[in-house]
C-alpha cells in the first residue's frame, strides 16, 4: 500500500502545501483563505470507503508551519466493505496541527479499522478531533455496522504519551442496547505545551458551564495531563455532536489558523 503524502512548509510568512501526492481513490483539496495557515481537505472519488479501500497518509507539518486538516464530508463506510484508514503525522517545531475531520458514518454490514498516529516536537502544537456516529440513522440503521475500531496514538519528543482505541462490534453484544442513548461520539486531544492556557480555557469552559448530560444534552467529561487535554463527548446525534465540539474549539481556531474554516463548512 502506497501513502498518500502531504508537507507543509512556512514560505514568506505563510504556510504553503509545497509537497502533495494522493493514491486513487483519494484526492487533496487545498482552498486559499485569509489566514496564515494551509488548509487541506480530504476527498474521494467514491464519496468514501467502498469494498477493501485501504487509505494511507502521510503527513508533514515543518518547522513554524500550520496547517488546518478537514475532510469535505464525512467518513462514509459503505455496505460490505473492508477498508483501513492509517494517518501518521509529523509536527515540528513551532509548528500547528488541527486535524479536524468530519465522523465517520459507517452502513449496515460495514467494517473499518482505523488508526491515526500524531509525533510532535517539544514545541509543537495539536488539535485532534476523532468522531464517529451510529451510522444511516435516518435511513433506519442504528449502529448496524460489523466492526469499527478506531485507534489514536500520542507522542511528544519521541515519547509516547497517550494511546486511546475503541472497538464497536455486534460480537461483543448488541450494540444499540449497550450505546443507547447517544448516537455519536468524540474524542477530542489537545497537545503540546503552547497549548496550556487553551487548555485552562477548555478545561474551565466545561467545569463551569456543566455540559454534564441532563435532559438529555450532550454528556461531556475532561481530564488534564501534563502534555494537554482529553475531552469525550457523548451526544445523541451527530448534530449535537457537532455543535458542542464546535462550542468548546471554534473560539481557537482564528489564534491557531489566523482564520476560521468553520465558518464556511456548511
Amino acid at each position: 500500500m502506497n501513502a498518500s503524502t502531504l508537507a507543509i512548509e512556512q514560505v514568506a510568512g505563510r504556510s504553503a502545501v509545497v509537497a502533495a501526492h494522493a493514491h486513487t481513490p483519494l484526492k487533496w483539496l487545498a482552498p486559499r483563505n485569509h489566514g496564515h495557515a494551509a488548509w487541506v481537505f480530504q476527498s474521494t472519488y467514491g464519496g468514501g470507503f467502498v469494498g477493501d479501500d485501504a487509505l494511507e497518509l502521510d503527513i508533514e507539518v515543518r518547522s513554524g508551519a500550520s496547517l488546518f486538516l478537514s475532510s469535505q464530508a464525512a467518513s462514509k463506510v459503505y455496505r460490505a466493505t473492508q477498508s483501513r484508514f492509517t494517518l501518521e503525522a509529523r509536527v515540528a517545531e513551532h509548528a500547528t496541527l488541527v486535524c479536524w475531520p468530519d465522523p465517520v458514518v459507517c452502513f449496515a454490514g460495514a467494517r473499518l479499522t482505523q488508526r491515526q498516529s500524531f509525533q510532535l516536537a517539544p514545541s509543537a502544537r495539536l488539535v485532534c478531533v476523532d468522531a464517529c456516529t451510529a451510522g444511516r440513522v435516518a435511513a433506519g440503521e442504528r449502529w448496524a455496522f460489523e466492526h469499527l475500531a478506531m485507534k489514536l496514538e500520542l507522542a511528544i519528543d519521541g515519547a509516547p504519551c497517550f494511546t486511546d482505541a475503541l472497538v464497536l462490534s455486534p460480537a461483543h453484544g448488541a450494540l444499540p442496547p449497550r450505546l443507547s442513548p447517544f448516537d455519536a461520539f468524540s474524542t477530542v486531544v489537545l497537545a503540546g505545551r503552547p497549548l496550556e492556557a487553551a487548555c485552562d480555557r477548555v478545561e474551565g469552559q466545561i467545569n463551569a458551564v456543566a455540559l454534564q448530560r441532563a435532559d438529555g444534552r450532550p454528556l461531556v467529561v475532561c481530564s488534564r495531563w501534563p502534555w494537554g487535554l482529553v475531552v469525550r463527548i457523548a451526544a445523541g446525534s451527530m448534530e449535537a455532536l457537532a455543535h458542542v465540539t464546535r462550542g468548546l474549539l471554534q473560539p481557537l481556531l482564528p489564534e491557531l489558523l489566523g482564520d476560521d474554516p468553520l465558518e464556511r463548512k456548511w
